[in-house]
């Protein structure tokens, strides 16, 4: 059967296109996010193990087209029940009162479509537990509808359908950490897909404010894959990926739902090679497609059948997302690779009004299908002056007329800002009464602080330089000053990307002249490298968040990231009588701090599975093998330089070395941070220290098959019944380790297509792990496979013990 457009089969595709997707759950709401074809009012409901109700809410969607609604209802407590706790699995429902009169059941709106796990047949969830012993949390990055490998997402549904009735050990919060879609990587057949949908969907046509040479060419139908290059590469766009970027708000609102959603897929009737040439030849309106339009057909047919395979995960998918809360971040490839990385890319996309309006479109879905369900309190229906509010109304029934008449009180709302405004700023900023993308997970027993590092960066050192991905306010406001504080509680921090990454990135990002004419690195100035003043910055944040103890500042701190399409970890001791910026006469610090990578759900590539069996001393050419140093432990010591001074003030003598690797020269700023090895003589004791290593994996294994788990503890279940319960399902499931895979050999890094867990091993003194499991499908045998990367907390751990000898002061 060959592929047709949607507008053949619309009406008779099951009401909900999307969702319901779980999203913010607290002891007092819980959220639910769904796209339809029809309006309607939606009345979520929710209900303990006895049926009684617990919370309950309704709304009406909004409609973004004459065939997309949407809609995040949050449901509140009804008294007299009491707020929800740990240790129980409720139940969700949801009923539909559609415009037209037609009521629904949840059911009959999705098609009977499979949302729940046995034996329930609802979507259920559960809270996190207080005792963050029993705490599962999941989390990974990047997922590309048309990349290589098996979509990581579905083993997440594995974990729940093994546990689904055990509350304490079922997986109990989803991080989704950034690039959920692609917006400029997209494959030709997908782009025909999306650019279809968003003409049936939507029912309007957005006119992009395109050059005049592209009279003509103003609606997205006109520009199918590989003509979008040039127009692109005229706003100013720098990704490498520009041949099917999406360009108008249907194309990034339709993703969300292709990629969440089998509704609006048919695997087997994905367009096809000849589609997209047809497209292409009836886009330039010729006959045969000129040589070098296309690229090799072998490119686009292996595109198709990774689509196809991506297609039929989806269902898993969709169950997934329904029985779990979920919490997502903004990235780049939300908008575009390279967002806001430097002033002159800002300045470049931001310069013009095609850069303007496909920036905002990507935020503007961005907010709609991921951020409301993060903060649905900005979107509240009872408050119009909310930002979120705000947006819904401006959007609500409109059409490409209202979309540009609305469009000087939309982009605020969004941070959309011409090219003058940031370079005066010297930042991309918010305005007043703005979407705030960064925000707090709140638990009884941890604590999670989303960072959002890409709309408030600023560029002090101009040009092509590499921004603060934080500026000093924002620091404060994001993570110094959030509240409630943590208090004691386990805390996690989210970053956009890596703290430090490893040597490879780090290496392309000191010579990224040298790097890049070896392989490109489109993303040299993403991460947090060492040494650096904003490392320093963020180190002295997060460490902000702990409890004072006597006189000493203690305790761990894990911070969360992805982006870089591979998987680690690493542990860093962190030691200060001064942190960065501090007075004299502050508390000491001692930290020990966890880098818990997981990426990607679906973006492997060569250079990844490279990584994989290479691990941290990867290099992508001969002649960058000197950049990239030995695996080894990492010494780093840093001093608070005077306003106005240097630190030769500090009296530290830097000496040559010569060898076969690159020594780092670039000038120390606001403080001074050096690395400790034979080129370095210290004269005065830092102010604070940093002992870096990156972790091999401990344990490898298969998972085997599951029995039925074990039925819930009883209410008031003794410790020792909890021991044992917990002692058989670590038996019987894939947490019992059969330590059979590669034995003898130490993973370092996982290339292929990954999702991370983390549990804990916590007590209330310095005795705490982070157990961080990474599971892919292994491609030879389809077997899901994992391995543990255990991060011991305890500043004094004796595997790694700390190196006073490396500061020692020599005169």
């Amino acid at each position: 059967m060959a592929w047709a457009s949607l507008s053949n089969s619309i009406g008779s595709k099951p009401r909900v296109l999307a969702g319901p997707i779980l999203r913010k759950v607290t002891p007092e709401t819980a959220t639910v996010w769904l796209a339809m074809r029809e309006p309607g009012r939606v009345t979520l409901k929710v209900f303990d193990p006895s049926g009684l109700r617990m919370l309950e809410g309704t709304r009406h969607t909004i409609a973004l087209g004459t065939k997309l609604h949407i809609v995040a209802v949050t449901a509140t407590r009804q008294p007299p029940a009491a707020p929800l706790v740990e240790n129980v699995v409720y139940r969700y429902d949801l009923a539909f009162a559609f415009d037209d009169s037609q009521s629904m059941n949840l059911a009959t709106a999705t098609g009977n479509a499979s949302l729940s796990y046995a034996p329930f047949d609802k979507p259920t969830f559960c809270l996190p537990p207080k005792d963050i012993n029993q705490l599962r949390m999941i989390h990974s990055s990047c997922r590309m509808p048309h990349g290589n490998g098996k979509d990581a997402l579905p083993l997440v549904g594995q974990l729940i359908s093994q546990t689904a009735q055990t509350p304490l050990q079922r997986p109990h919060q989803l991080l989704l950490m950034g690039d959920q879609i692609y917006a400029d990587d997209v494959g030709a057949a997908m782009l025909i897909m999306l650019t279809d949908a968003s003409d049936v969907l939507l029912g309007w046509k957005e006119n992009l404010p395109v050059p005049e040479r592209y009279e003509g060419l103003e609606q997205a139908n006109k520009l199918p894959p590989y003509m979008r290059r040039e127009l692109l590469k005229g706003a100013k766009f720098t990704s490498e990926d520009l041949d099917a970027h999406l360009l108008v708000l249907g194309e990034y609102l339709c993703m969300y739902l292709f990629v969440w959603s089998p509704v609006l897929w048919d695997a087997s009737t994905v367009p096809l090679f000849a589609d997209v040439v047809a497209a292409v030849r009836k886009g330039l309106g010729v006959e045969h497609v000129p040589p070098g339009v296309l690229p090799p057909g072998d490119d686009i047919e292996k595109h198709i059948k990774n689509l196809q395979s991506f297609a039929g995960g989806l269902t898993d998918v969709r169950r997934v997302l329904a029985n779990i809360p979920s919490y997502m971040i903004c990235d780049d490839h939300e908008v575009t690779d390279d967002w806001n990385m430097t002033l002159d890319i800002c300045v470049g996309m931001y310069g013009n009004a095609l850069g303007r309006r496909v920036i905002k479109n990507g935020i503007v879905a961005y907010s709609l299908c991921q951020h409301w369900g993060n903060v649905p309190e900005q979107f509240a229906e009872a408050d119009a002056s909310l930002p979120g509010t705000t947006l819904l109304s401006l959007l609500d029934k409109g059409n490409a007329a209202t979309y540009e008449t609305n469009a000087a009180k939309i982009d605020p709302i969004v941070s959309v800002h011409t090219d003058v405004q940031i370079k005066a700023k010297g930042a991309v900023f918010h305005d007043p009464n703005s979407l705030i993308f960064n925000y707090t997970i709140e638990g009884l027993g941890h604590q999670v602080i989303v960072t959002d590092t890409r709309t408030w960066r600023s560029f002090p050192r101009g040009g092509g330089e590499a921004p603060d991905l934080l500026s000093p306010d924002q620091f404060a406001a994001q993570i110094e000053q959030i509240q409630p504080k943590t208090a004691g509680r386990a805390l996690l921090v989210v970053i956009s990307t890596n703290a430090p990454p490893v040597e490879p990135i780090r290496s392309a990002t000191r010579h990224d002249w040298i790097a890049n004419h070896a392989a490109h690195f489109p993303d040299v100035h993403e991460a947090w490298d060492l040494p650096a003043t904003a490392f320093d910055h963020l180190m002295k944040s997060v460490t902000e968040r702990l409890t004072v103890v006597g006189n000493e500042r203690k305790g761990p701190v894990m911070l969360l990231s992805g982006d870089v399409h591979i998987a680690f970890a690493s542990r860093m001791l962190y030691k200060a009588t001064r942190r960065f910026g501090e007075a004299a006469g502050a508390p000491p610090t001692t930290s020990v701090i966890a880098q818990l990578v997981a990426s990607s759900l679906r973006k492997q590539t060569d250079s990844t599975l490279d990584l994989g069996t290479e691990g941290y001393t990867y290099a992508p050419h001969w002649y960058v093998k000197p950049m990239i140093g030995p695996h080894v432990e990492e010494f780093y010591a840093g001093w608070n330089v005077p306003a106005g001074g240097s630190l030769k003030a500090a009296k530290v003598a830097v000496g040559t070395r010569f060898g076969t690797r690159f020594v780092d020269r670039r000038p120390l700023r606001a403080s001074g941070t050096l690395r400790i090895d034979e080129q370095v003589k210290v004269a005065i004791p830092p102010d604070y220290i940093y002992q870096l290593d990156y972790l091999v994996t401990t344990k490898s294994a298969t998972v085997p098959n599951v029995p039925k788990p074990l039925p819930a503890l009883p209410p008031g279940a003794t410790a020792d019944q909890r021991k044992q319960a917990l002692g058989w399902f670590n038996t019987v499931t894939g947490n019992y380790r059969q330590y059979n895979l590669d034995p003898g050999v130490k993973r370092q890094i996982i290339g292929l297509n990954n999702v991370g867990e983390l549990t804990f091993e916590w007590s209330n003194t310095d005795q705490k792990k982070v157990i961080h499991t990474i599971r892919w499908t292994d491609p030879s045998t389809s077997l899901v496979l994992f391995v543990d990367y255990v991060v011991n907390l305890d500043p004094n751990d004796t595997k790694f013990p700390f190196q006073p000898g490396q500061f020692k002061v020599v005169p």
